[in-house]
């Protein structure tokens, strides 16, 4: 006899859960296109710009690093910018 009331009260609780669901939903405020276009322009752009400078951190410390094993700086730096 338990387990009856333990199923009605789970399906009851699920019941009760997707119905707050759709009332929270009826109150979210979703944004413009031109909102949606913008942040993501401004995502894009800071991830171009970490990038850059992780490249450049990585190009500076690869120098460094090959300087030291090298232990010439002057070389290993303009070693690197040769292709």
């Amino acid at each position: 006899m338990g387990e009856n009331i333990k199923k009605a009260n789970f399906f009851q609780a699920v019941g009760k859960f997707f119905i707050e669901v759709r009332s929270e939903m009826k109150k979210v405020v979703w944004p413009t296109w031109a909102q949606t276009v913008n942040n993501t322009m401004i995502v894009i752009v800071f991830i171009v710009m970490i990038g850059v400078f992780m490249a450049v951190i990585d190009f500076i410390f690869g120098g460094i690093v090959r300087g030291v094993v090298m232990g010439d700086f002057g070389k290993s730096f303009t070693d690197a910018l040769t292709f």
